[in-house]
């Protein structure tokens, strides 16, 4: 069946990608939990009715789905056939979750003291007292998603559901849903963001619409006119939060015109001849593209790739991943005006006098020193890598290969990818041979020699958490996740790095740019930090 996607569902889903960039990893967690949750069948819940109750949270338009909860919870703590732990044999023991078992589960008609239940053609019909209630059996995966979220919330909530329902009236059901609603509101205190959030956005997003400006036209100058001259309301002060804020704003603005541009346009179904689109695929690859934001920090943890000196430069980098490319300036910027700024902030805090001072001491650190910091980064992430490859070669595991293609000097790569192609052309050739062939070609090249010389010196010398001592063969996982990690990093910062490269002309462009910001950053917190009311 061919349906379109309406424009009052896509303006839902704008919001929706704004605003969810400040939910909390946790609740995202909870989020991701809820749509890998096993069942009978493979997954519990299907992928779409999870991004319902998602967007239903993050727009804080939970209430009409708690109304509805509410009732079908009644439904089944009052159907006879569950005498006992009713919500969780419903919901989790028999999973009458898709619309032909609900049907099933409500087959015969239930009268209690309270009410009656019946199973018509297209609903569920509830009689409580003078009020109606019908359920679509279509809706009742929706529910169910809510509920497993209430449950992971609070798990003591089935048993009160329970108590609070039974032979209960219209009152207990509205009482029951104002319950669900302060608890998502209590449990949302932590982990999403506030109005105000929703306000910058928007002030953002007008802002946008006034200059003509799209995420494609959007220029270093622009980032820096708006924090010169941001709107009235909302207020903003720090350059931090500016660059954040529109950077979030028209990533997220972008990813919903995408979602817009494919729903809108074209044919959802499964009749891929006629040229339909399955809706799965167009929201799974949507929600894919909203992925933007890479948290490497665990990357400093244990097992320690990377320290926290040499991650700091490029977070920023990782966090807008294309934009840092397209805006080069802003991150130069943020690197050294942005932390001049918080000393302010913190000195404004102190006194009056001490604030003075911090305004009279220009920044120690220029472009090119942010610039130096992130090549060190880079080179530490070459450096771990190398590390890493020496260590799944010691442990004799064939995937030291792809780690070590990746980090030996090129015309080394192409000998040995040479050389690789005819060995896996031969159908005789395994991975176990593949991998000791590998090792004898190595012994035969003193480049490769020298390489993997180099690779154990730097081990020796890593006295990191995690790499004093070859790991157990079980713990190497994490060590190609970290590889890959790495690797990902090291791409990000080589092409913005690049970008620079190509902005400064003849090494002169970038300290021209930095005495003109710092004229202009200097001037600016005069007016922001040095007035008397300051």
């Amino acid at each position: 069946m061919k349906h379109r996607i309406g424009a009052q569902k896509i303006k839902s889903g704008r919001m929706t990608n704004i605003i969810n960039y400040g939910v909390s990893d946790t609740l995202k967690a909870l989020f991701a939990q809820l749509k890998d949750t096993p069942g009978l069948n493979g997954h519990k819940y299907h992928g779409k009715d999870v991004a319902q109750i998602a967007q239903n949270i993050v727009c804080r338009n939970y209430g009409s789905v708690c109304y509805e909860l509410s009732f079908l919870c009644w439904a089944v703590v009052n159907h006879r056939h569950y005498s006992s732990s009713a919500l969780l044999s419903f919901f989790w023991l028999d999973e009458n979750i898709q619309p032909k078992r609900f049907r099933q589960a409500f087959r015969q008609p239930v009268q209690t003291t309270s009410g009656n239940i019946c199973m018509g053609e297209d609903y569920l019909q509830l009689q409580i007292g003078d009020v109606e209630f019908a359920i679509s059996p279509t809706r009742v995966g929706v529910l169910a998603v809510m509920l497993e979220l209430i449950a992971s919330i609070e798990p003591a909530q089935l048993s009160n559901i329970e108590t609070l329902l039974l032979d209960a009236d219209t009152k207990a059901i509205k009482q029951l849903s104002s319950n669900f609603q302060k608890l998502i509101y209590s449990y949302l205190k932590e982990h999403i963001p506030e109005a105000s959030t929703q306000e910058r956005f928007r002030a953002i997003s007008e802002w946008l619409k006034q200059h003509n400006l799209t995420a494609q036209k959007l220029t270093d100058q622009d980032v820096l006119d708006f924090w010169l001259n941001p709107p009235a309301q909302p207020s903003y002060i720090k350059y931090s939060t500016v660059l954040d804020d529109l950077l979030d704003a028209i990533t997220a603005i972008e990813v919903v015109e995408n979602t817009f541009n494919a729903e809108y346009a074209l044919s959802l179904g499964s009749n891929s001849e006629q040229g339909e689109v399955d809706a799965d695929w167009v929201q799974t690859t949507v929600f894919e593209q909203a992925e933007n934001v890479s948290d490497l920090g665990w990357l400093c943890q244990s097992p320690k790739f990377l320290t926290l000196a040499q991650y700091q430069p490029m977070n920023p980098l990782l966090s807008h991943g294309k934009l840092a490319r397209q805006l080069p300036l802003s991150f130069l910027r943020l690197s050294i005006f942005g932390g001049w700024q918080s000393k302010l902030v913190q000195a404004k805090r102190k006194s009056t006098q001490v604030l003075s001072d911090k305004l009279q001491q220009f920044p120690n650190r220029h472009y090119q020193d942010y610039l130096a910091e992130l090549n060190d980064s880079e080179s530490q992430c070459k450096q771990v890598q190398q590390v890493i490859a020496h260590l799944f070669y010691s442990l004799n595991n064939p995937l030291f290969i792809g780690i070590m293609l990746k980090q030996m000097p090129t015309n080394l790569q192409q000998a040995l990818k040479i050389w690789m192609r005819a060995q896996i052309a031969d159908p005789t050739e395994s991975e176990v041979n593949l991998f000791i062939d590998v090792q004898q070609w190595l012994y035969q090249h003193p480049k490769a020699q020298l390489w993997l010389t180099e690779a154990a010196n730097l081990f020796k010398n890593n006295n990191k958490d995690g790499f004093k001592k070859l790991p157990l063969v079980t713990q190497l996982d994490i060590y190609q996740d970290g590889s890959e990690a790495l690797d990902h990093c090291q791409e990000l910062v080589a092409r913005y790095l690049l970008v620079i490269t190509k902005l400064n002309h003849e090494n002169t462009q970038l300290a021209e740019i930095y005495r003109s910001d710092l004229c202009i950053f200097s001037n600016r917190f005069k007016q922001i930090y040095g007035a008397p009311h300051a």
